[in-house]
């Protein structure tokens, strides 16, 4: 996906549209104001009307303030208004106008895209994409075991990252945002806006060894990969909390012998021993030897 070298515009709700042209484009160029020829949208839009508006029995025109003799027989439309769409069925008459200029001009268009330097080449992210052109359920989802579990479509499924981060954010509501035509990856936004992650659909491993195919085993690697990441930064928690601990321990003797008033056990799950090692003064400088030898050392003791 690629973004434009520049983008052309009105003023109409500049201020609310100016960041999607931002990321739709490099450059901003506003048009002058009540300056229609400096806009080649207003070209196009004429174009447009003749080319297909004014194919439909439902047309109304050019404007209010065009030469009547080129306007629609009020007449003639008055006799076919029972023929005319609803509100869906005009949707869908512009829907399919877009579809058929998009194709009869696809070629044209791909000839340019071949013929684009490296320099005018820039791409759009995904993130960005999704951000501003993906769909979304309206719900909210909260982070569980597996994840986010959306329904998308009418079908539920499972979404998460390798980003340890997003599990530091278990209590935001995430808004998803997909793309109906590939729905591997989303895009999680809490309701402030201010986190965004970009997640994957997750790989479902086959049950049997007989029905593994290529790519599985780089799949689960992955996962492997990311457990031991995780454990990692589990212990570093655990040790930095630890430390901390100790310091408000020292810096603050009026808590007292926390270890009377509170039940805390060490990393080896003891409570007791630390207790009555600490009233008594044993140390491991004056652990008698063989008693020393047989327990090894706890890093993150807080005792």
């Amino acid at each position: 996906m690629l973004r434009s070298n520049q983008l052309q515009c009105d003023h109409y709700a500049i201020k609310a549209m100016t960041p999607l042209y931002k990321i739709m484009g490099d450059k901003l160029t506003p048009a002058r104001v009540k300056n229609a020829k400096a806009k080649p949208v207003e070209a196009y839009f004429n174009y447009l009307n003749r080319e297909y508006c004014q194919r439909c029995n439902n047309w109304s025109g050019f404007g209010i303030t065009t030469d009547p003799k080129k306007q629609p027989n009020s007449e003639a439309l008055n006799l076919v208004r029972h023929s005319f769409p609803d509100f869906e069925g005009v949707k869908e008459q512009i829907g399919a106008m877009i579809a058929t200029e998009r194709q009869r001009k696809h070629a044209e268009f791909m000839g340019y895209i071949e013929k684009l330097p490296a320099e005018r080449t820039l791409p759009l992210s995904k993130e960005n994409y999704l951000l501003y052109y993906g769909s979304t359920t309206g719900n909210t989802n909260a982070i569980c075991g597996g994840g986010l579990r959306p329904t998308l479509l009418g079908v539920k499924h499972e979404y998460d990252t390798f980003d340890i981060s997003f599990r530091e954010h278990a209590g935001e509501k995430w808004t998803v945002l997909f793309d109906p035509d590939d729905m591997g990856e989303v895009l999680a936004v809490n309701e402030s806006g201010t986190l965004r992650y970009m997640l994957q659909e997750k790989y479902v491993q086959p049950m049997a060894l007989a029905d593994r195919r290529e790519g599985d085993a780089e799949q689960l690697q992955k996962v492997f990969d990311y457990n031991d990441r995780l454990e990692q930064y589990v212990t570093d928690q655990l040790a930095d909390s630890s430390k901390r601990v100790e310091q408000l321990i020292q810096d603050n003797p009026q808590l007292g012998n926390v270890l009377t008033r509170f039940c805390l056990v060490d990393s080896r799950g003891q409570h007791k021993l630390p207790r009555e090692q600490k009233r008594l003064g044993i140390s491991e400088a004056t652990r008698p030897a063989a008693q020393a030898a047989t327990v090894e050392t706890d890093d993150y003791s807080i005792f």
